[in-house]
């Protein structure tokens, strides 16, 4: 999947705001726990480490590019074709899970706009990621845009859940990111890390 970046971010000191979210986080992070839970069952007997860079690229998820005008659509298209997918795999709603419960994974944050596209992750993770540093779509929890602090953190970034099989390995990745475009989500100086401390 091919990114378009952008140029750098630049701001004044103050505190971290959230500028626009997909699920919306801006009142409650219910729509966040929602997709969370959603991402888990859906991913979760998908992944294997044999196959990891096709396991979580779902044909009928693909999402147009990660280019700015379409970043927000794009994650808007994963969530309604993965809704669709489990509705009808199993039409009872799955059980909610407890605030705090990865099922065993961990969140990643990407951030598009610092990509190099070097393809350094995708060799270490055997696929996980493709060669623009990107998450599997299947994974892809929810899509943010803060006004950030401190500055030289970019503003737009996604969430995406890494299943247990595959931790190691985008651990490995992180490490081969010279940009640190991938970084652990309770790595990352994002407003989101701080509200979701407890999803550890």
């Amino acid at each position: 999947m091919r990114l378009m970046p952008r140029g750098p971010f630049e701001r004044a000191p103050g505190p971290s705001r959230l500028l626009y979210s997909t699920p919306d986080c801006a009142q409650s992070l219910d729509a966040f726990q929602e997709s969370l839970t959603e991402t888990i069952d859906w991913c979760g007997p998908r992944a294997r480490r044999e196959t990891a860079a096709t396991c979580l690229r779902t044909p009928s998820l693909r999402p147009r590019l990660l280019v700015d005008e379409h970043r927000f659509s794009a994650l808007e298209h994963v969530h309604r074709e993965r809704g669709h997918a489990v509705k009808r795999a199993s039409p009872e709603p799955a059980s909610p899970r407890a605030p705090g419960d990865l099922g065993g994974g961990r969140l990643l944050v990407f951030f598009p706009d610092d990509t190099t596209s070097d393809g350094g992750a995708a060799m270490a993770t055997g696929g996980f990621f493709d060669d623009d540093n990107v998450p599997p779509w299947d994974t892809w929890v929810g899509m943010f845009r803060e006004d950030p602090e401190p500055a030289q953190q970019s503003e737009d970034y996604v969430i995406s859940w890494v299943p247990p099989v595959f931790v190691e390995a985008v651990a490995q990745g992180i490490q081969a990111n010279p940009e640190s475009c991938i970084q652990w989500l309770e790595d990352s100086t994002t407003l989101m890390a701080q509200r979701l401390k407890d999803l550890r």
